[in-house]
């Protein structure tokens, strides 16, 4: 059974081999047999020839005629050649045979002969050669009745129509395997606007283009014009999800701020704490939603290289007693696939963190594990956190600089701006014998 996800190119591929096989296979058969068969009918005229000849000069009233009976093919005067002629007389006695049938017992055959006294078939002599066999009876005169038997070499037509198949069959396997290679490229060559249009699909997945813009034969346009319809579709909506997520920030924050100042002057302690609950949520739900806006953006990607190396440049003016040096991976040629800002927000608080906590030195380094993913790891060599500081420290709005003393600014926005990416964060100890911070994000081919 053939795998659903199986490519369209191995499909056509697959089926036109099996197609091919059989066919050729077919072929290879009948024109073995017609051969054989053609084979066949060439020995029965020679034997038919050759008792026509011996009949002929049976008829002579010439003795000496008679006694010089003619062969028709030199095979039937070599010895022992399968080749053979004789003529038995009424009694059963030979009275002539060819010189190629010395010493050689001719066999009969055990079917009866047909209406004009002949009768022919295959048959094996005491040697255990096969030989097609052509009987015929005749009378000479009255009381004279003679029996003409002639013999081809089945062994040797057999051997012919065997040389006829391999031959056959190695010229069908280079016709074979010719046919298929032109079948595969045919059908490369086929599908190559689809996977045109899967390649311009990815790069506007990537950010190389915001819609699909190349040229595509007439069955493909409406499939490229339905994707460029649904990119519009989906522009519209983002648009519209930004304007409605900046409507109702305002819309809310204006009725709470009038609740809050209404209750400042109440003595109750209940009103101001869910106010703050209700803000708190507000804004939660509010940052997810431009996260998520921002994020399904097409069409931004960001110099990871560019973006690090200005941010470790600011932090190292700002912190002038200590030291942040960048690290980047031989070869590494990749954009991260996102908005620049966000990236600036995500390694700015990352590196700002280590540089705060670092007794006097950071260290960031920038590979690339894999062609879609990026990776920034950032070290220093402070106090670091414990099991349970590394728990805490993505909590929702929490900030460590606040909980624990030698901790830098909370990572919660950031391991959630991380999570909308598709990307991953990860804490440990680092081998400056501080905190390290590894990211991994969405990347591109950098263009």
């Amino acid at each position: 059974m053939i795998p659903k996800n199986l490519s369209i190119a191995w499909r056509v591929f697959i089926f036109t081999a099996l197609g091919l096989t059989v066919g050729l296979l077919l072929t290879g058969l009948l024109l073995s047999n017609l051969y054989s068969q053609a084979l066949t009918r060439n020995i029965d005229d020679i034997a038919i020839r050759q008792t026509d000849a011996l009949i002929a000069r049976l008829l002579v009233e010439d003795e000496n005629a008679q006694q010089s009976l003619p062969s028709i093919d030199p095979r039937y005067t070599q010895a022992n050649s399968g080749w053979y002629w004789q003529i038995v007389d009424s009694t059963g006695s030979i009275s002539n045979v060819s010189t190629s049938a010395f010493g050689v017992v001719i066999p009969h055959l055990d079917i009866p002969f047909d209406e004009e006294n002949k009768r022919r078939g295959n048959t094996i002599d005491e040697d255990g050669k096969r030989l097609r066999l052509f009987e015929r009876k005749l009378f000479v005169e009255e009381q004279n009745q003679v029996t003409i038997t002639v013999t081809a070499d089945w062994d040797e037509v057999a051997g012919e129509v065997s040389s006829f198949q391999n031959q056959a069959f190695m010229a069908l396997v280079v016709i074979g395997l010719f046919l298929a290679s032109l079948c595969a490229l045919v059908a490369r060559l086929s599908l190559g606007p689809l996977l045109r249009l899967s390649s311009e699909v990815e790069d506007v997945r990537t950010g190389e283009h915001s819609r699909i813009i190349g040229d595509f034969p007439k069955e493909i346009l409406p499939v490229k014009s339905e994707i460029n319809a649904l990119l519009d579709v989906n522009d519209k909506i983002l648009d519209r999800a930004k304007n409605q997520v900046g409507d109702l920030a305002h819309g809310l924050k204006t009725p709470i701020a009038v609740i809050r100042n209404e209750t400042e002057n109440s003595n109750s302690k209940l009103v101001p704490q869910q106010l703050d609950k209700m803000q708190s949520i507000v804004s939660r739900y509010l940052d997810r939603a431009q996260l998520a806006a921002r994020t399904a953006a097409r069409g931004k990607k960001t110099d990871v290289v560019a973006a690090v190396s200005r941010i470790v440049s600011v932090m190292n003016k700002l912190h002038r007693d200590k030291h942040a040096k960048l690290i980047v991976e031989d070869g590494f040629a990749v954009s991260f696939l996102g908005d620049a800002e966000d990236f600036d927000e995500l390694a700015g608080n990352i590196i700002d963190n280590a540089m705060k906590w670092a007794s006097t030195r950071v260290e960031v380094h920038i590979t690339k594990p894999s062609p879609s993913l990026l990776q920034i790891v950032v070290e220093d060599d402070g106090a670091g956190l414990s099991e349970q500081e590394k728990r805490a420290v993505f909590q929702r709005g929490r900030r460590l600089d606040e909980q624990v003393q030698g901790s830098g600014l909370g990572l919660g926005i950031v391991s959630e701006l991380i999570s909308v990416y598709g990307g991953e964060i990860e804490l440990g100890t680092a081998k400056l014998g501080g905190l390290q911070v590894k990211m991994q994000l969405p990347a591109t081919n950098r263009s």
